[in-house]
């Protein structure tokens, strides 16, 4: 019999940190200095996820995997509507859709704010908190990477982890199955700027994101050219195509 699993992560959120009027110093925007105390750009983590609960407890040291893609923390850069605003140490926890960041090696780990406005590169990646429709239509809030973008089309990738929880063997002839962090990618597509949309790797249902009128080419272009819809590089040649077809009128 299934067990109902309910996942609590063991962390707090306590408060603010301030970081002085130094920082503030950085800041390219009057309006961003005006408007925001830099304290409220990060959340202080008293204590960084050390268990992870079901019906029973699991320690992180116990689990297969890892909440992170790259556990390592890299240089990166926080914007603020779109312009720098300063550079420090940062990881993407795909667990909990968090940026997680230190002020310099050593110093405790905090979370970046998450708003519409503040973003983070990281290794070549800019993640941006953003709405978009999950694969059930539902308006969802999180990180997004931009992958690829033109005056119709932008491609988003969001890569998260699932928290998968072992099982004990039925008989003596099963082996037991460690729980596991999984590898969850999603590819979400915005047209005309909207809010990004859970693009399906499946050509009936394109669509759901492209013109009734264009998805006969485009399903060619599919065929010819061995488009795998659930991999990145394919994907942009796919939009990189809808956008020829969309500024020369083309149909089906």
């Amino acid at each position: 019999m299934n067990r109902k699993i309910l996942l609590t992560i063991i962390s707090a959120i306590l408060g603010f940190s301030a970081l002085g009027q130094t920082g503030l110093q950085a800041n390219p925007s009057g309006d961003t200095e005006n408007n925001f105390r830099l304290a409220n750009y990060f959340h202080t983590l008293s204590n960084k996820p050390e268990a992870i609960m079901t019906d029973r407890t699991v320690d992180l040291a116990d689990i297969e995997g890892s909440m992170y893609y790259d556990e390592d923390f890299s240089l990166g850069k926080i914007y603020y509507a779109n312009k720098p605003f300063k550079s420090i140490l940062a990881r993407y926890n795909a667990y909990t859709d968090e940026i997680e960041i230190k002020r310099d090696e050593g110093e405790a780990v905090e979370s970046l704010f998450k708003g519409a406005k503040v973003s983070c590169e990281i290794n070549g990646q800019r993640f941006v908190y953003s709405e978009y429709l999950d694969k059930r239509g539902n308006l969802e809030n999180g990180y997004l990477v931009k992958t690829f973008s033109g005056e119709k089309y932008d491609l988003y990738e969001k890569k998260s982890k699932a928290f998968k929880e072992g099982q004990q063997p039925k008989t003596s002839l099963h082996l037991p199955t460690p729980d596991k962090f999984v590898d969850r990618l999603g590819f979400y597509v915005a047209v005309d700027s909207e809010t990004p949309r859970f693009f399906p790797d499946s050509k009936k249902k394109l669509s759901t994101t492209f013109e009734e009128n264009k998805v006969g080419i485009l399903k060619t272009f599919i065929k010819r050219n061995e488009i795998d819809l659930s991999k990145k590089e394919d994907l942009q040649r796919l939009l990189s195509y809808a956008e020829i077809v969309t500024s020369e009128g083309k149909g089906a």
